[in-house]
């Protein structure tokens, strides 16, 4: 099911002027006819889930987080990038943001959802995560992590779909279950959603 901008800014209770900045800024995904865009109601829902006020982080801090996320420290790469006061307030922002703003901020500019041509493709990338979340390892979301998403996508032949169950994220493998969960919260259902965001924050306050 696809929105107009109008039937959009409805469901987020924003104005039509708010979604066509967010789409023209790539925040939320949009399908264009003309001068018109389409919202699949699972971008819109996304966007719901990860909407956040203030700057967004760099690269340098989005994989910073990833790390201490993933790991309580943060790789060399990024101690070269941020110097050690800047790694200690990220560390305390990352503690105090709500599961979605962190969802945002991290996955930014980073994720696209697409659809296999088939399901024995898309089992091939049941999340990991999912036993230890209690959730069905086929059916839900799947998720396929890459250091060069479009290329492993093409190969793969995943098209480009709003609406589709394969979320495509730039990362690396050390991060794999925290995309996973940033993944689920975005993109998945409801009890997906809400068991990643359990997951989420119990690795926020593990810092």
């Amino acid at each position: 099911m696809f929105l107009s901008t109008s039937q959009a800014a409805t469901e987020l209770g924003v104005t039509a002027r708010q979604v066509r900045r967010a789409a023209v800024s790539g925040r939320i995904s949009a399908t264009k006819y003309g001068a018109a865009h389409a919202f699949s109601q699972r971008q819109v829902l996304a966007f719901e889930r990860t909407a956040h006020r203030g700057r967004d982080w760099s690269a340098a801090a989005q994989q910073a987080a990833l790390d201490l996320l993933a790991t309580g420290k943060t790789s060399e790469l990024a101690n070269k990038a941020l110097t050690s006061s800047a790694r200690s307030r990220l560390k305390l922002r990352i503690r105090d943001a709500g599961v979605g703003a962190l969802t945002g901020q991290i996955l930014r500019g980073r994720v696209s959802l697409r659809r296999a041509a088939n399901e024995k493709t898309k089992s091939d990338f049941a999340s990991s995560l999912a036993g230890e979340l209690g959730l069905s390892s086929s059916g839900g979301l799947a998720v396929l992590i890459s250091k060069d998403p479009t290329r492993a996508a093409r190969r793969l032949r995943l098209g480009l779909d709003d609406s589709g169950d394969i979320a495509v994220i730039e990362g690396d493998g050390v991060h794999r279950q925290v995309l996973e969960a940033f993944a689920l919260y975005m993109y998945g259902n409801a009890r997906e959603s809400s068991a990643a965001a359990g997951w989420i924050a119990s690795a926020q306050k593990a810092l």
